[in-house]
């Protein structure tokens, strides 16, 4: 209701907007969503429009409101330009780090592990609150088992270079659904490693492991990104976020329950293609038929 009354007041559109920020109007596709850190969504979006003309696409815009700005109560409005889009253009380019001073292993470390501390956290709330929805709270220890494997392989990293460090680049936030209107949205994305997106876009079903030996031969990356790529695998930010942004319901928690099997598959595989690399280190389990 709020989204709709700013859309209405600031750029004279009146329409009925869903949560997901999509909507159709005079035959367009627009996004209107709010920006908590205006400064850091307009860093993340000039490096974007660099990357649609490398790739050759259009991609989003930022539509002006009533006052001719860009900003609107911390809202923005994008206009979506469908046309010419090569998938794999966009992975040359998306890949390819930025000229920015590079992101300190050490420090991910310290927010993984406060992450995982205020979801063990959320343990007790819906222990309080869903008594008799233990599924909830066994994903939670599930999970948080599963991310000690992260920071045990950050670890490893860590023993060989106290002051080991990632190139940057733009990378999804979390996965997204197969549609290019998604994978093109400025908002959706963040400046973060390389690692990350290939994270992503797996998840996302847009990358095969194929593709992932396909591109670890055709660009450079160096032993630390290749071992992050491992921790990044393990770490479930996907559902830490969703349950600390209360997105959790039933329909969520079936999916997780239902990916399961997949994970199992992407720890082996990834674990298959990465060792081929560098030495990774080594987890027991791994290949245990009965790991989950």
């Amino acid at each position: 209701m709020v989204m709709s009354h700013i859309l209405k007041m600031y750029y004279g559109i009146d329409v009925s907007i869903e949560e997901a920020g999509y909507f159709r109007y005079q035959g367009e596709l627009y996004y209107f969503c709010f920006i908590e850190d205006i400064t850091h969504f307009m860093n993340v979006y000039r490096y974007y429009r660099y990357m649609m003309h490398q790739c050759g696409s259009q991609g989003y815009t930022l539509v002006k409101n009533h006052n001719q700005d860009i900003i609107s109560q911390n809202y923005i409005l994008l206009i979506y330009h469908s046309g010419y889009f090569s998938f794999e253009s966009y992975l040359q380019n998306f890949l390819q780090p930025f000229p920015l001073p590079k992101l300190k292993i050490m420090d991910i470390k310290e927010q993984w592990i406060q992450k995982i501390d205020c979801v063990r956290e959320k343990v007790k709330e819906y222990a309080y609150s869903f008594k008799h929805d233990q599924d909830v709270i066994s994903l939670i220890y599930y999970y948080c088992g599963i991310a000690e494997n992260s920071i045990n392989i950050i670890n490893e990293i860590l023993r060989i270079d106290q002051h080991a460090s990632l190139c940057l680049s733009l990378s999804l936030s979390q996965p997204i659904k197969n549609y290019v209107y998604e994978i093109l949205n400025p908002c959706y994305y963040i400046i973060s490693s390389r690692p990350r997106q290939i994270v992503c876009l797996l998840r996302s079903q847009l990358l095969t492991y194929e593709n992932i030996q396909e591109l670890l031969e055709s660009q450079y990356y160096d032993v630390y990104e290749i071992i992050y790529l491992y921790a990044r695998i393990f770490y479930p930010s996907h559902f830490f976020d969703a349950l600390l942004n209360g997105q959790i319901n039933s329909a969520l928690l079936q999916e997780f329950y239902q990916h399961l099997s997949q994970e199992r598959e992407m720890y082996q595989q990834m674990q298959r293609i990465l060792s081929f690399y560098v030495t990774l280190p080594k987890i027991s389990w791994i290949n245990d038929e009965n790991m989950i």
